[in-house]
């Protein structure tokens, strides 16, 4: 297993939108199984208890996390939280999952959820570039934040 600092945390909800979520520390493990299992641990305040509760009832969710520099690039993945642990006014949020091919997934993505609104022709054109754009800005904006 390797383990690399994380320095950026972010949800993507259904409707593919990014969630920054500030934290305290956090890591990001490898688990090297040869099926691109992660770990993930983010320590942060407990008032995000609720919000990680409901997506532990999830079978999964997107995360972006950004790994050791805040200008790398955040990579995607598949999370399920595995556990939330209560420390005196904080969580230790404990995530598993996948990472996922960054350029190719996440333009699948994004553009699913946009034909699933019906948005066709120029309306589609328009808001995937501004929803892509706004994904490969997240590096600025760790940048901006840290």
């Amino acid at each position: 297993m390797k383990t690399f600092k994380l320095v950026g945390l972010s949800v993507i909800d259904r409707e593919m939108r990014r969630q920054d979520i500030p934290f305290i520390d956090g890591l990001i493990i490898n688990k090297e199984d040869g099926q691109n299992r992660w770990l993930v641990e983010a320590y942060l305040d407990d008032h995000y208890e609720p919000m990680f509760a409901g997506l532990k009832e999830q079978p999964e969710f997107q995360l972006q996390v950004t790994i050791t520099n805040p200008g790398n690039d955040p990579a995607n993945m598949l999370v399920a939280v595995r556990s939330i642990t209560k420390m005196n006014g904080h969580i230790s949020v404990l995530m598993e999952g996948l990472m996922i091919p960054r350029r190719t997934h996440l333009a699948e993505v994004v553009l699913a959820g946009l034909v699933e609104k019906g948005l066709q022709g120029e309306a589609l054109l328009k808001e995937f570039r501004q929803q892509m754009d706004e994904r490969q800005g997240a590096r600025t904006h760790h940048e901006r934040n840290r």
